[in-house]
């Protein structure tokens, strides 16, 4: 039997499972969709819905391709326009198989900085001075490196410790401590190279 599955808006061709007074057709592997799950795609949970509900252009957030809002679908709730298909939401690469429904959500603090109120940062690569950002296009020598990503300051903007010589561009000390990525089912934390810094006039 060819049929549309409800669950996942993907045809089908072997025996569904069916509700005749709701007209209602899923795939046997849809009836065992999670309710709700991380993905490598996006910082946040997606649920499961059906159906997706309002009219529009929906695109998955993975394949890009249209999303058919009258069936079941991955949406989340801090984003209400970021839907996935079921089949894309559920890859083996893109969600860590764990099922979330009805465990509590953890905020993460992935901010890697405080601002102070004198406009200096307390950043978590740093610890025991606080960092000034220098915005006043000096070039500094090839030699001064940032503390980040180990390539040259330039005439970049950066945040530099008035006790060491430790400096960071500014981009680099903006990089959140964890971060979702599509090459990984798992969160990436942040790392950087461990290295000694000396006290300067910088």
């Amino acid at each position: 039997i060819s049929f549309l599955c409800d669950a996942c808006g993907a045809k089908g061709d072997q025996a569904p499972y069916v509700c005749l007074q709701c007209d209602f057709m899923v795939h046997r592997g849809c009836t065992a969709l999670p309710r709700v799950i991380h993905i490598n795609r996006h910082d946040h949970r997606v649920s499961y819905t059906y159906p997706l509900g309002r009219p529009g252009e929906w695109k998955c957030g993975v394949c890009w391709e249209d999303i058919d809002w009258s069936c079941g679908a991955y949406l989340c709730s801090t984003c209400p326009n970021y839907a996935l298909h079921s089949g894309c939401a559920t890859r083996y690469h893109v969600w860590d198989r764990i099922e979330l429904y009805g465990v509590p959500e953890e905020v993460e603090d992935t901010e890697p900085f405080k601002v102070n109120q004198d406009g200096t940062i307390a950043h978590f690569l740093h610890h025991g001075a606080d960092l000034s950002l220098n915005k006043d296009g000096i070039a500094l020598e090839k030699g001064i490196l940032c503390g980040a990503c180990v390539r040259p300051i330039g005439s970049h903007t950066f945040y530099s410790c008035s006790y060491t010589s430790f400096v960071l561009h500014e981009t680099c000390a903006n990089l959140p401590k964890k971060k979702r990525h599509f090459l990984s089912p798992k969160p990436l934390s942040l790392r950087y190279p461990n290295v000694s810094y000396v006290r300067s006039n910088i």
